[in-house]
Order: structure tokens, then sequence, then C-alpha cells
């Protein structure tokens, strides 16, 4: 007897369909671009390092790492640093143009800070950006990045200030954080 065999195709139709469908999605998920994104990232705090005051003094930290003091002693030598940001954009996976970012800072008042029997107090700061030197908190300060063609383009620059301390007792070692947004204006 010669029989006959039939295939029943309906069923591996529809499981190959099934499965065609998420990876089309899949597919369809990794070639949409990348989203842009901003970023700052702070690399380091301002450090104003270790000292005594008698009564009441200041220290400025500038942003090559230049040291002033009036009415305090240093501790340990050497202990001060600028506050050190860099500022990160990333195009996502958007080409290869040339571009040119116009990005706007703004560094946010610092806390006053109580410690270890002294009270200091920031004052304006003082950056290492063109056309920034003294930039008082909350004012806005414009960062271009030229010719940025990788995917991550990236600018880094150190902050300084001007700290004022008053004493109740003691010393202290200062290092304060410092506030920072970013926001993209024009992508050309």
């Amino acid at each position: 007897m010669i029989g006959r065999i039939s295939y029943n195709t309906t069923g591996w139709l529809a499981g190959c369909a099934a499965m065609a469908l998420p990876l089309a999605i899949l597919c369809a998920h990794s070639a949409t671009a990348a989203p842009r994104q901003l970023n700052i990232v702070s690399d380091s705090d301002l450090n104003f390092g270790s000292f005594a005051v008698l009564d009441n003094g200041y220290r400025i930290v500038a942003p090559n790492g230049s040291v002033q003091s009036q009415g305090l002693f240093s501790v340990n030598s050497g202990d001060t640093s600028p506050a050190r940001f860099t500022v990160i954009y990333d195009r996502g996976n958007n080409g290869r143009r040339r571009l040119n970012l116009r990005i706007q800072l703004v560094l946010s008042s610092a806390p006053v800070m109580t410690q270890d029997g002294i009270v200091a107090r920031l004052s304006s700061y003082r950056t290492d950006l063109p056309g920034a030197a003294s930039v008082q908190a909350g004012r806005i300060v414009d960062i271009d990045i030229p010719n940025c063609v990788q995917r991550v383009c990236s600018k880094t620059f150190n902050v300084g200030a001007r700290m004022d301390i008053q004493r109740a007792f003691g010393g202290g070692h200062i290092e304060v954080p410092i506030p920072a947004d970013v926001v993209l204006i024009s992508v050309k």
C-alpha cells in the first residue's frame, strides 16, 4: 500500500511568524538612534587644605592651584587644589558630522560650612574658562566645544574660590563640593 504523507505547514508558518515579530521589533529597536546626552562630572572638590585660624581670615585657591591666605596658618603644605569638572556631550549614534556646541554652565552657591569650630563661606568663584575668570554664584557662563567629530566630546576646567573664615575655636580641613549644572543651548 502506498501511503500519502501530508505536512501541516500552517502550524510551522504560525510559529515562524510568532518568532519573526519579536525579531523585527528587536532589530527595529537597535536601529533607532541613541539619544544625545549632556552631563557634568565633578572630578574633584575644591580643597582649601588644613589650617589653623586665630580669629578670622580668608584663603583663595586659584584655578591654577596657587594659594593666597591671610589670617590662616597652614598645617600641611600642598594639600590644596581647585575643583575640577568635565562637561561631556555624547551625540549618541547620530552620525559623525562636525558639531560646534554651545553649553551654559551655572555654579550654584555652596552651603555655609561649620566644621571643627570654624565657619566658612565661599564668595566669588574663579575659573580657567575663557571669559569667566571671576564668576558669581548663579551667573551663566558659556562654554564652547568647537569641532566635535567624535561620538563623545568633552571639556575639562578648574574652579577656585575665595573662602572667608570665622573662628569660634580650633581649625580644620575644608573641602567643598560645588553644585554645578549645564544645559545644551545650541548644536551647529
